[in-house]
């Protein structure tokens, strides 16, 4: 039985997106005969919650937590608000955010949880001294999970692997950071250490896999996100027949909406008969500024429906009542080889698929082996109108999409890892 030493800020109870990958794979890693150990925060600052993902922790599973200090909590203390997911995109940011960004981004390398490092690397040295592991695994952002495996693997001389299910100097709002040119050198060397020493480096999407390469990268390999069969266990019985839902989850900031996809609706609305009078739209998820107003502006707001927050079993329950799933790139750094992890649910849910986003990026190439998903290049508004039509006239068929998407799930994906685990 090999023991793996998995390092991750984002667990249970947080929510979002960045614990789920984890928690799920280090649910069939036990299944496969593996020993995954946990090394999380002991609270630490999260913009999202889900106490119901303390449930889907496997039984038997050892969880290592230390307490951490962050900045945030002393943010948070000023701004009375929890941290924002998209606070780094936003266009409008008061004066007073504007100092925290800039102090946060300048003293806090390679983020706010960096004072977490050095204990860390001291507690898991002892730690390891006594109960010895195969395999560290560090999973980022925050990067500051991978400096505590390089600090782990200079010692210890283990094998590791840094998993990025994010890029680090090429995420979308990197350039958006108010940095010093000293301290974005010192972003760049950190990078390159890690990505360099790392036995394996694991990512999400080809583009990227390709990008550590260029930087130095030894192995690289795509382990995307995906989707437990297990969570899909509900009947779905429709109410209304004709109704026509169309659902997005996730966060929705300024960068991920797209007027053309709100006016290109305006426009069905007023030109295919009961269109407008079926529609529905469910947005669960933190939505940016001035979403409520431009849902007004297009006449939409009475057909809204918004939670700020749904757990994970009411999200995946709410996605299979919907008629069609939206999913929106940003057109931004590195979108070639951002694939949303809300895409590999949407797949599980075997509902219709709609994804707005860059030509030829890797999100296209995994929309375009599907059945039931179909891919717009931004601004293609033909395109969009004739798809969201179709999509509109399929929902009465009651058809069902019988793809073989078993390449995304949980357990697959965990047996090719362990294949590649037994090559280093």
């Amino acid at each position: 039985m090999k023991k793996i030493l998995i390092i991750t800020y984002y667990w249970p109870p947080k929510g979002g997106v960045g614990v789920h990958r984890w928690l799920k794979l280090t649910k069939y890693l036990m299944k496969h005969n593996y020993k995954p150990i946990i090394y999380t925060p002991d609270g630490g600052v999260s913009p999202l919650v889900d106490e119901s993902l303390m449930d889907c922790i496997p039984s038997g599973l050892e969880v290592v937590k230390r307490k951490i200090f962050e900045p945030q909590r002393i943010f948070s203390f000023f701004t009375k608000k929890r941290p924002s997911s998209d606070i780094l995109v936003k266009k409008r940011v008061s004066f007073f955010s504007k100092m925290l960004i800039w102090f946060r981004a300048n003293f806090f390398i390679p983020d706010s949880r960096s004072m977490w490092i050095k204990p860390s690397i001291s507690f898991l040295n002892r730690y390891l001294d006594k109960n010895p592991v195969d395999i560290v695994l560090s999973t980022g952002p925050p990067h500051s999970m991978h400096m505590i495996g390089l600090g782990l693997q200079k010692k210890h001389k283990v094998k590791w692997i840094a998993d990025f299910r994010d890029p680090w100097t090429d995420i979308e709002y990197f350039d958006n950071l108010p940095l010093l040119s000293s301290k974005r050198m010192k972003h760049e060397k950190m990078e390159k250490e890690v990505v360099c020493n790392a036995d394996m480096v694991l990512t999400v999407s080809q583009s990227w896999a390709d990008a550590f390469q260029k930087i130095g990268a030894k192995k690289t390999y795509v382990l995307p996100n995906g989707y437990d069969p297990d969570d899909y266990n509900y009947n779905i019985l429709k109410e209304e027949l004709f109704e026509f839902k169309i659902g997005h989850f996730g966060l929705y900031n300024e960068l991920r909406d797209h007027s053309f996809f709100w006016k290109t609706l305006r426009e069905l609305s007023r030109n295919v008969s009961d269109f407008d009078k079926n529609l529905k739209l469910l947005f669960a998820g933190e939505v940016h500024d001035l979403f409520f107003k431009q849902m007004k502006l297009f006449e939409f707001n009475t057909k809204l429906h918004h939670y700020p927050y749904l757990n994970h079993d009411k999200t995946i329950k709410n996605m299979m009542e919907c008629d069609l799933l939206l999913l929106t790139q940003a057109d931004s750094k590195a979108v070639l080889g951002r694939v949303p992890a809300k895409l590999f649910e949407y797949i599980g849910a075997r509902k219709p698929i709609l994804a707005i986003g860059k030509k030829d990026s890797d999100l296209e190439k995994i929309i375009s082996k599907i059945s039931y998903a179909w891919f717009i290049d931004f601004g293609n508004e033909k395109l969009l109108y004739d798809t969201i039509l179709e999509i509109f006239n399929l929902r009465a068929n009651n058809h069902q999409f019988n793809d073989d998407v078993s390449n995304f799930s949980r357990e697959n994906q965990v047996i090719n890892l362990i294949k590649l685990i037994n090559t280093l």
